[in-house]
């Protein structure tokens, strides 16, 4: 009896450790399509399948390289479960991928999490083209394909302009996107949740946003803003995560100086600075630009001072540099190892060296109406005393001619 008693139990036990487990087997979520208006909505759909009658479901969204995640409850009839996310008061990350999945919460027992899914947000306001080498995908909607064909031999070679200044090997594929105006990338990163003047980079997505519009001065902007903007790609490739604790001037004047057409404002900017004694100091581009009109000068000087460091230490200079601040290095010290001088005495260096011919033609523009009137001061005295003695030579070569 004692063994009857004793296997009875044990059966008993393996029923109750099996319940669970097949309870749990007992539902089935399989997304639908994912539909969206950027910007505006997405709504998520769901077939469920569940013997238990489900009381809630929560639905969470995260876009890719976000820490932030979006939850709201969704709406469950007849086994379809239904959310739209308002994207207006919650944006996503645009031209990143979203990850999104269901929590359902039974009328009775614990919640259950289903597998996680995913969609790419892309800007679906426009009918995209796509023309792609094995390093670039262009995307663009307005335009021939002439058109996308400069964009994409701008990008190969802004990577090219790169890999002599940096030593970049690896290289994974980039998605550049091309607008067809300032207003509507504009409208696009706004939509995003980001804030930006010209083109603009997510390094860590692989992705480059552009405006080029037609006219006159498009292919100069080509050749300008593509090769910039691989810069920041090739950037982020080369260090990882740790681009975002790069110096910003070192950033920003890497993508300057490999611009195919250098931006002759700057050359103009930095004149006047020098003029004006209003220089800034590098050390205080390290963490931002500044936010007024003196963030022209801030790029202007890490182009220059870019440009600089480069002639004076070539690529392996350059490379070692941007290996030791990528390791964590102090701005102004990170250096020093590499280059022997801290960031302060490079500056002096760079403006001794680059902006020495400017500081002298300036000065002698500014100069030249003072040289002039002291030319001027000296020389009708010095006229004046040069006649008089002629005159008194002349009245005593008379006098003892008489």
């Amino acid at each position: 009896m004692r063994r009857w008693m004793t296997l009875l139990l044990l059966c008993l036990g393996t029923v109750w450790m099996v319940i669970p487990g097949a309870a749990a087997d007992t539902w089935q979520v399989t997304p639908e399509a994912v539909e969206y208006t950027f910007g505006e909505q997405v709504t998520l759909q769901a077939h469920l399948e569940s013997e238990a009658a489900i009381n809630e479901v929560q639905v969470f969204l995260r876009s890719e390289g976000e820490s932030e995640t979006y939850s709201g409850e969704a709406v469950i009839q007849d086994g379809l479960i239904t959310y739209r996310h308002d994207l207006t008061a919650e944006p996503l990350r645009a031209f990143a991928a979203v990850e999104y999945w269901f929590r359902l919460t039974p009328q009775t027992g614990e919640s259950f999490t289903s597998d996680t899914y995913s969609f790419y947000y892309e800007d679906n306001r426009f009918d995209w083209q796509e023309h792609f080498s094995e390093t670039f995908v262009v995307h663009w909607y307005e335009g021939d394909l002439d058109f996308a064909q400069d964009v994409l031999n701008a990008a190969e070679a802004g990577l090219a302009r790169a890999q002599g200044m940096l030593r970049l090997e690896s290289i994974e594929p980039v998605d550049i996107y091309v607008y067809a105006s300032g207003m509507e990338m504009q409208s696009t990163l706004r939509l995003g949740g980001l804030r930006w003047i010209a083109g603009h980079a997510d390094p860590d997505l692989g992705v480059a946003v552009v405006s080029l519009p037609d006219g006159p001065d498009q292919r100069s902007e080509i050749e300008r803003q593509i090769p910039h903007e691989v810069m920041h790609l090739m950037l982020y490739q080369s260090v990882g995560p740790a681009y975002y604790t790069l110096p910003v001037w070192l950033k920003e004047g890497l993508a300057s100086a490999n611009e195919m057409r250098p931006n002759p404002d700057y050359y103009v900017i930095l004149s006047k600075a020098v003029e004006q004694d209003t220089l800034l100091p590098m050390p205080a581009l390290c963490q931002s630009f500044p936010q007024d009109n003196n963030v022209y000068l801030a790029y202007a000087q890490s182009d220059s001072f870019i440009r600089y460091l480069y002639q004076q230490y070539g690529q392996s200079g350059m490379q070692s540099l941007l290996e030791s601040y990528a390791s964590g290095e102090g701005c102004e010290t990170g250096s020093i190892q590499i280059l022997g001088l801290s960031l302060s005495e490079l500056e002096q260096g760079w403006r001794k060296t680059s902006l020495n011919d400017n500081l002298l033609g300036i000065a002698m523009e500014a100069l030249l109406p003072w040289s002039v009137l002291l030319l001027v001061i000296l020389l009708v005295p010095l006229g004046m005393l040069l006649a008089g003695r002629r005159n008194a030579a002349h009245s005593q070569a008379a006098g003892e001619t008489r």
